[in-house]
């Protein structure tokens, strides 16, 4: 997830060197903590639940007399938004154990998060499965920083507001089975990224120049069992157990981090409820190879991961204030300390004092949104729309190419490669459902992306100047853009049965008209040419539905879009590849 980043010098001049971004692990790492005994707090201020109506009683006609049809009670989705704050004093902000680098600092936190969870009462053995899929935003800020322990901070080395801002963005895929009426098991996936919240510039005014512009974006996967006992009434105890492998990229390193946590519930009245806590963290840390071929430094050099094993206790306490079923509020004190085999002075071993403040508010769509009275057979006309985001795999060629080279561009250039920045996509698609599995639909859209780099060996020059650019190593920066403007016709292959759950795929063959245009190479300024072409399409997806109502779904979807064969002035990168995550509605009529 954070970069170490290494300077080249001594053990000596190594210690006034600009702070890791490492400390953002940690704060990640504690705040998900947070998050999670957040949860098993809910559950324990929630009422014990009556036992759920299997049936509802629907009266008929007064001709029948007094008679009632009973049925099934349907269960419900939800979609949910979530928006909470944390304000906390932290005695060690940096996570340090050298005491040149240990401060103490005001840290907020601000997230926004939207959820969807479906249930699955129409598939049998799956009634107490309870999946979950969303995002999360957060924003790490820190300010009032308090000064360094030494006099050592005159050239503003040390501010963490201009070193540590920054956000994650968490997409979580989660499934919880209720094993009995106490302990439950998941399985998660969370893919995290990293980005600063400040500029280059204002890094470097605070001589961070060596800090990265990005941290090291993580992917985990992660078994949890939580065991959750009422005691009395007001009373509980819990008790969490998470299991995660974690693995960054650029596969700088990898981790296994396991944590255990136990909980002790006390409501004291129906708002206010006392939730002292403990828990132990143990990560393993292993270093990946890209490390040291990217820096060129001895293998013997301290990254701060090389096999590095970290044990972290913590023992907290929080008062909360339930406000209204939707919004709480609290306070927390914890107490960390961390023990690690690193070699680095930052982010191993270190003691930490917390003390915040909170907020949240959590709205659930269920209900009332979502009430179906008969899920129908979703037979005739429906129009679907989709909007999210596409990814384009590199543009590639193993051509040599001379004269022009691309749109603007002339010169000589072998193996070209052009690496596109992730876009959006946004579809509209009429079609008609033939009966329970089987529809047809035509499919327009766009996708459009920026350019990132270009890759190869030779020299190219632009038309716009006389000025020669050489392309090879780590390539030379572009900016531009690459349109698609897809129009298939594709077939529609749909789960059978009358459930709201909907899975299906979908196959599609068609045109698509495609624009390449660079507007500057490096610093250099192009005419702002471009090259466009209409090519054959195809298309592959995979997603599902979910009715809300008698007339529209919710639609989740996967798409690959691949075109045949294109050319750019003469640049024919084969088949480009482009995925796409999408969320949508889709209304039938």
């Amino acid at each position: 997830m954070c970069l170490w980043v290494i300077t080249q010098g001594t053990t000596a001049t190594h210690a006034q060197s600009p702070l890791p971004t490492a400390v953002g692990q940690q704060a990640v790492t504690d705040a998900a903590a947070q998050q999670e005994r957040e949860k098993q707090r809910q559950l324990s201020v929630q009422p014990r639940k009556e036992e759920a109506e299997a049936v509802q009683a629907s009266q008929v006609s007064e001709d029948l007399g007094s008679l009632q049809i009973l049925r099934e009670k349907p269960e419900l989705p939800f979609f949910r938004l979530r928006s909470d704050q944390s304000y906390n004093w932290l005695s060690n902000a940096n996570y340090a154990k050298s005491s040149a680098n240990v401060v103490a600092a005001w840290q907020t936190i601000s997230s926004l998060e939207s959820a969807w969870a479906p249930t699955f009462s129409t598939m049998p053995e799956y009634e107490k499965f309870f999946p979950e899929a969303g995002v999360r935003a957060s924003f790490f800020n820190y300010f009032q920083q308090e000064e360094l322990s030494q006099n050592n901070n005159s050239s503003g080395l040390y501010d963490i507001g201009l070193v540590q801002d920054f956000v994650l963005v968490n997409l979580f895929l989660r499934g919880t089975k209720q094993v009995t009426d106490e302990l439950s098991v998941g399985l998660s996936f969370d893919a995290n990224g990293y980005f600063y919240l400040n500029s280059p510039d204002e890094r470097a005014a605070a001589d961070q120049v060596n800090q990265p512009t990005n941290f090291l974006n993580e992917y985990a996967f992660a078994y949890t069992a939580n065991y959750f006992h009422p005691l009395t009434d007001r009373q509980a105890i819990s008790l969490g157990w998470r299991a995660s492998y974690v693995f960054a990229t650029p596969s700088y390193f990898s981790r296994t981090d396991n944590s255990l946590t136990g909980t002790y519930f006390v409501n004291l009245s129906d708002q206010i409820s006392l939730t002292p806590f403990a828990s132990y963290r143990l990560a393993y840390y292993t270093e990946g190879g890209e490390y040291w071929q990217d820096t060129g430094l001895p293998t013997s050099y301290p990254n701060g991961f090389y096999r590095r094993l970290d044990q972290q206790y913590t023992l907290g306490l929080g008062l909360n204030f339930q406000l209204s079923p939707e919004l709480s509020t609290g306070l927390n004190f914890n107490y960390s300390k961390s023990d690690s085999t690193s070699r680095i002075a930052e982010t191993g071993d270190f003691v930490n004092l917390t003390a915040g403040a909170n907020w949240s508010m959590t709205y659930k769509f269920s209900e009332k949104e979502f009430v179906v009275t008969t899920p129908s057979d979703c037979l005739g006309p429906y129009v679907r729309t989709d909007l999210g985001f596409g990814m384009v795999n590199n543009l590639s060629s193993s051509q040599s190419l001379s004269g022009s080279v691309l749109p603007g561009v002339t010169g000589t250039l072998s193996n070209p490669s052009l690496s596109i920045n992730p876009g959006v996509r946004f579809d509209v698609a009429p079609g008609y459902n033939f009966n329970d599995w089987l529809g047809a639909e035509f499919s327009a859209g766009i996708l459009y992306n920026g350019l990132d780099h270009l890759n190869g060996n030779g020299s190219i020059t632009m038309d716009a100047s006389s000025t020669v650019a050489d392309v090879g190593g780590g390539g030379i920066s572009l900016s531009g853009r690459y349109l698609q403007v897809p129009a298939l016709v594709s077939a529609v292959f749909r789960w059978p049965g009358k459930g709201r759950w909907k899975p299906y795929l979908s196959t599609g063959f068609g045109l698509a008209y495609s624009q390449l245009q660079i507007t500057q190479v490096g610093s250099y300024q192009t005419s702002d040419q471009m090259a466009q072409q209409f090519s054959p399409a195809f298309s592959v997806g995979s997603g599902f539905l979910w009715q809300i109502s008698d007339m529209a779904d919710f639609d989740l979807v996967y798409k690959l879009l691949g075109l045949v064969n294109p050319g750019y002035s003469n640049f024919h990168p084969g088949v480009p590849i482009s995925n796409s995550f999408q969320f949508g509605i889709n209304v039938r009529f």
